[in-house]
């Protein structure tokens, strides 16, 4: 038996909350000794109430006390209110962004936990508005800090053997998984697979956070030399995978990107004599502020710098055709802007996110491609393409890519000829993505969710219910939730 430590944010973000009360279920069935600490006001602020309206965090605590009449049997469920905490007083000063990210307190990573939140909401990586972003995460790095000297606190009075909270990269929970760190407490986190046009389903990840590179290649090999699948079979799959996204469906993705694109189409001018050279650049909002692993041992700090070098130092006999990402599209950061002033150079051809020029043919038709960690850099390689990767990646480590170390090697690599690599990479990467039988926890609730859009999207779950209704739930949830927050004042703090 064991002392296990929870924390859960809000008790309607879905399908997080379904996730953490399985586990904690689990746990219970297993024996241990449950700990279930839940925010209750513990800040002003969360990713699901951006201006603390303070309907929705008294509905979200109305929520908690029936999870604990349902659910805390033998648990012990402790409320953390911020009235609470040893208020102390903070001389923050930051005037820019590069400060922001240096931000810690405690060892708590504070400034990349607020930022990749506000970069995940509203894509602004320039925070051009940084005065208003300032308004917001000032206060708000005031009660983080409060937090994480309670949760020191806490974790002394609590004395757990692990800690475990939901993906843990967001302002509300990162300081459990960097006090774990630092306290050498064993750290789990929760994450689901699946979503949209599939199930949700529970995962695990020991010992670090569901995007650590570190920890997902431990996890593509032990499951790849694990499943008891024949080698054949798991190639079936694994196919599967990249016919499929290439044949427009929806897999293991939010969106189908190719969707408005004609199949076979190249850029108007494509000239196949030529020595021409994909690069695939990837929406910098997706990975910005994760930190640690992911700022390290780049050739270069932007995708702008790393193209702009290759048009000045590689032959001028190589054209490059760049297809920027149609995640891109509509989005105004100065990353994906200056990407158009490459446009000045004659040696390649800018594809913007709009445009019905098929990703696929350009795949075809180049003799090879550069990704900065998009998908397309193991699709390329599976589809017999040499593949280039010169930014971190999920499977940066299966050999699926050419990974240069200094820019001689990636010159190299671009102006001589190269073979693909070997697919086996890419393999084992998509049999990781698809697998829904080996890598998941079995449930004791379930944690799906169905998604309905009337003017609002509502969220159907199996433990989203009030007096037995899932239909009593909703209409709670758009009084308290959607409509009453339109007239009682929050923090107003949130800048978008």
């Amino acid at each position: 038996m064991s002392k296990k430590l929870y924390y859960s944010a809000c008790s309607i973000a879905v399908p997080h909350i379904g996730v953490i009360i399985d586990d904690i279920l689990t746990s219970k069935k297993s024996g241990d000794e449950v700990f279930w600490c839940y925010c209750h006001c513990a800040l002003s602020s969360c990713f699901m109430n951006l201006n603390g309206a303070p309907t929705f965090c008294s509905f979200c605590h109305s929520m908690y006390r029936k999870y604990k009449k349902e659910y805390a049997k033998d648990i012990n469920m402790l409320a953390i209110d911020r009235e609470k905490f040893n208020h102390v007083e903070h001389q923050w000063q930051f005037e820019n962004l590069d400060q922001v990210k240096k931000l810690k307190y405690r060892d708590v990573y504070v400034g990349d936990s607020i930022l990749s939140l506000y970069f995940s909401i509203t894509r602004d990586l320039d925070v051009v508005r940084f005065d208003e972003f300032k308004s917001y995460a000032l206060p708000l790095v005031d009660e983080i800090c409060d937090f994480v000297d309670y949760v020191y606190e806490l974790i002394d009075r609590i004395k757990p053997d692990e800690i475990i909270s939901y993906n843990g990269r967001l302002f509300e929970n990162r300081l459990f998984y960097d006090i774990s760190k630092i306290l050498k407490i064993e750290y789990t986190a929760l994450e689901v697979v699946g979503g949209i046009v599939e199930p949700y389903k529970k995962q695990t990840f020991k010992g670090d956070l569901p995007h650590s590179i570190v920890l997902n290649t431990r996890r593509i090999e032990s499951l790849w030399s694990n499943s008891p699948l024949s080698d054949e079979q798991k190639n079936e799959i694994a196919s599967s995978f990249y016919s499929r996204r290439r044949g427009g469906e929806l897999v293991a993705d939010v969106a189908v990107y190719t969707s408005s694109q004609k199949r076979g189409l190249l850029p108007s001018g494509f000239d196949q004599r030529k020595k021409n050279v994909a690069i695939f650049n990837s929406s910098q909002d997706e990975m910005a502020a994760l930190g640690g692993e992911w700022e390290q041992g780049k050739l270069f700090s932007t995708q702008y710098e790393a193209i702009e070098y290759l048009l000045k130092h590689t032959d001028s006999s190589i054209h490059y055709y760049l297809r920027v990402h149609p995640n891109l599209r509509g989005v105004n950061h100065k990353e994906h802007l200056d990407l158009y002033k490459l446009k000045s150079y004659n040696n390649i051809t800018i594809v913007p996110p709009e445009s019905d020029v098929s990703t696929y043919a350009l795949l075809d038709s180049c003799e090879k491609v550069i990704t900065f960690g998009s998908t397309m850099g193991v699709e390329a390689t599976f589809w017999g393409k040499p593949s280039i990767l010169l930014g971190r990646s999920l499977y940066e480590n299966l050999n699926a890519c050419y990974t240069p170390k200094n820019v001689d090697e990636l010159i190299s690599l671009i102006e001589k000829d190269i073979p693909a690599k070997d697919r086996l990479g890419a393999i084992k990467y998509a049999y990781y993505l698809l697998d829904r039988q080996y890598k998941i926890d079995k449930n004791i609730i379930d944690v799906d969710v169905t998604y309905k859009k009337c003017r609002w999207v509502f969220r159907y779950a199996s433990y989203l219910k009030i007096c037995g209704s899932q239909l009593l739930y909703q209409l709670a949830y758009w009084v308290y939730c959607i409509i009453l927050p339109k007239f009682c004042k929050g923090n107003g703090r949130f800048p978008y």
